[in-house]
Formats: structure tokens, C-alpha cells, sequence
């Protein structure tokens, strides 16, 4: 048996990764912080697939939540094999709008939680010679001036990628995920979905399985580590 921990594995595409682990094998530890009927409908499709897991609740914004979340995991379902760092915070504002408490958010939920997963979770994912996937944005290398707690969190990120790969070598494998336009929100118009759309090279909204299959491949490949790797149907280039 193999576990992974999805964090933000409630909705959207946190419950997608979840799934996608699911159906590779993984029993899968779906965290939530606010929706615990979300989490538990991602275990129910789970079970539906196949699959098992089990939900863990963490308010990652706290202070040693997420650190405590990992270990939890690990003595809970007996191993873990990989971390998916999923959760984030979306806020948009004009700069001259964005206070203190939206960075704080953002980076609490963002960067730091995924150093501090990383931390409750190395000493087990050494033991199985794990991987650690953290689920970056093509906003951490774009301009994005609606968005800059995001972006900013994104980027950092990002240079956890790199770090840790170094830092948790060579028993734990760290890489990130760079997703374009997939599972676009309810509130944006399809007009603007459509102009996005277009200024890829690919023109079109990146398929969740595509994403999927390239998350699969980062956990399980046992040659790649430090790398973030754009799934976005050109986007970062075009």
C-alpha cells in the first residue's frame, strides 16, 4: 500500500490530484480546512473508483498545523510515499487594495505551509523513498498585477522546488507542477476564459488529465527532482 496526502483535497483541483492518486494505487489522505462535506464526497468518489483514504482536517494557516498534519498522516495510515501540496489562497485586488492580512493569508497557506509539510513529512517520505509535488501557477513567472499575493506565494514556492530537492536528496524527490488554464472559476466569464484561450499556442484549456498524468509522472519518475514543470498548453512561452 501506498499513501499520499493531497492537501486542499476538497474541491476543484485538489480533489482531482486526490482522485488521479486514487486510481494509481495510492490509498489517499484528503486534507480540507473549511468544507468538511467537500472532503468527504472526494473520499466517496475515491471508494466509488476503487480507491481509499481517509480525511484530515488542518487549518494551515496556524502555526505548526501543517508540520503536525504530515506526521499525523504518516502514524495514521502507516507510511507515506507523497505529498501533494495543493491548498492555496485566491485573492484579487488592485495593488492598492491588498492589506497585510492578504499576504499573510497567502504565504501561510502557500510557501510556508508547503515548507513546514515538507518538514513533518521528510523523515517518513525517506523511508519510502517518497516524492513531494507542490502545485505551483503560471503566475509565479508572469506578470499577474490583479494578483500579486498569488503570484509572489507561487514563486516562492517554486524555490522550494529547488531547495528542498537539495535539502531532502537523495532519499525524497521534490517537484512542482506549473498548471495553465484547467477547471477555470464559475465567476469568470466565458469571454475571458475564450481570450486566455486564445493567446496559447495549443488554443485550448488544459485537459485535467493531462494534468493529471503529468502529476502521476513527477511522484512516480524516480531520475527527476528540482524541477517545476508547466502544464499549460504553452502558455508560459506564447
Amino acid at each position: 500500500m501506498r499513501v499520499a496526502l493531497v492537501t486542499g483535497a476538497g474541491r476543484r483541483l485538489g480533489r482531482e490530484l486526490a482522485l488521479g492518486l486514487g486510481r494509481a494505487g495510492f490509498t489517499v489522505a484528503v486534507h480540507y480546512r473549511t468544507e468538511p462535506d467537500s472532503a468527504r464526497r472526494t473520499l466517496e468518489l475515491l471508494k466509488e473508483a476503487g480507491g481509499d483514504g481517509a480525511v484530515f482536517h488542518a487549518d494551515l494557516s496556524k502555526p505548526d498545523a501543517a508540520s503536525r498534519l504530515s506526521s499525523k498522516v504518516a502514524l495514521q495510515l502507516g507510511r507515506l510515499d507523497a505529498l501533494v501540496h495543493s491548498a492555496s489562497v485566491w485573492i484579487e485586488k488592485p495593488v492598492v487594495d491588498v492589506t497585510g492580512a492578504d499576504w499573510d493569508q497567502t504565504f501561510s497557506v502557500g510557501p510556508r505551509a508547503g515548507f513546514f509539510l515538507a518538514q513533518g513529512a521528510a523523515e517518513a517520505l525517506a523511508s519510502s523513498d517518497g516524492a513531494i509535488l507542490f502545485v505551483s501557477d503560471v503566475a509565479a513567472t508572469k506578470a499577474w498585477p490583479r494578483h500579486v499575493p498569488h503570484a509572489a506565494a507561487k514563486a516562492a514556492l517554486e524555490a522550494l522546488v529547488r531547495n528542498l530537492a537539495v535539502a531532502l536528496a537523495p532519499r525524497v524527490r521534490v517537484n512542482g507542477l506549473a498548471p495553465g488554464i484547467v477547471l477555470p472559476p464559475d465567476t469568470l466569464p466565458a469571454e475571458e476564459v475564450e481570450r486566455l484561450v486564445a493567446r496559447t499556442p495549443l488554443r485550448r484549456i488544459v485537459a485535467v488529465e493531462d494534468l493529471i498524468s503529468m502529476a502521476l509522472a513527477l511522484v512516480e519518475n524516480r531520475s527527476v527532482t528540482g524541477q517545476v514543470v508547466s502544464v499549460d498548453a504553452g502558455r508560459s512561452v506564447g
